[in-house]
């Protein structure tokens, strides 16, 4: 019995989508405009001396992606915000491009919004498309919206993984929920922007929290031109 259980639970979990079996520490993955394959270690080294992502996880590395350079590195901290990112990154040939991020997996909004328009801004968000709005609070005036959007079936937070899976050609789903999405489905910062702003509020930032095993954060656009080369801080 205890052997046929065995056989069972491991059927199981290898049916399991691979972004929802894989251990390890989640990936913040970001697109990078102005890197290059002779600067992307820069990149990565400025990231990784401003913030303090602990000793014992992987330090940032620059990986590419349909032409896109991204930066990606594990945390396991609290929390990681877009503006810690943009501080890092200020005074460089180095930015993250608004007008290009695709946003998946889980992700909260930091909205600047009067109390009598919450209400009715939250529910202009839960009309979005592949948008799930999970949970909402207030702190320190600010309102904190948190999605759950749909994320990459493979499990790329490794090295060899990132570079092989096409974010454009790849399926992104959220965990118990039917609806597949693909990358030029995903809800983009710009349309959510835009919703926000529709209730006379702003869409200050955006943060991630250590929540589990999985990739999360943005895509960018596709590029014309595929390069293959990685660059990778591993020092």
């Amino acid at each position: 019995m205890f052997r046929l259980l065995t056989i069972t639970a491991a059927a199981v979990l290898f049916l399991l989508p691979l972004h929802t079996r894989a251990g390890g520490p989640p990936l913040l993955c970001l697109p990078i405009d102005g890197a290059t394959a002779d600067n992307a270690d820069a990149c990565a080294t400025r990231v990784q001396l401003a913030l303090d992502l602990g000793e014992e996880i992987q330090r940032p590395s620059m990986r590419q992606n349909d032409g896109q350079w991204y930066l990606t590195f594990h945390f396991n901290r609290d929390r990681v915000r877009l503006a810690e990112i943009d501080a890092a990154l200020k005074g460089s040939p180095f930015s993250v491009p608004r007008d290009k991020l695709r946003l998946f997996g889980d992700v909260i909004l930091e909205v600047d919004v009067r109390d009598g328009s919450a209400d009715k801004l939250l529910a202009d968000l839960k009309t979005q498309k592949h948008v799930l709005v999970s949970e909402s609070k207030r702190e320190d005036g600010t309102l904190l919206v948190t999605l759950t959007l749909p994320a990459p079936q493979h499990d790329v937070r490794s090295p060899a993984t990132f570079g092989s899976v096409s974010f454009q050609s790849e399926t992104f789903q959220s965990e118990g929920q039917s609806d597949a999405a693909k990358a030029s489905e995903l809800p983009t910062f710009a349309v959510l922007r835009g919703a926000i702003e529709k209730h006379n509020a702003s869409l200050k930032g955006l943060r991630w929290n250590c929540w589990g095993c999985r990739a999360l954060g943005c895509i960018g656009g596709a590029k014309a031109d595929r390069v293959s080369t990685t660059a990778v801080l591993n020092r």
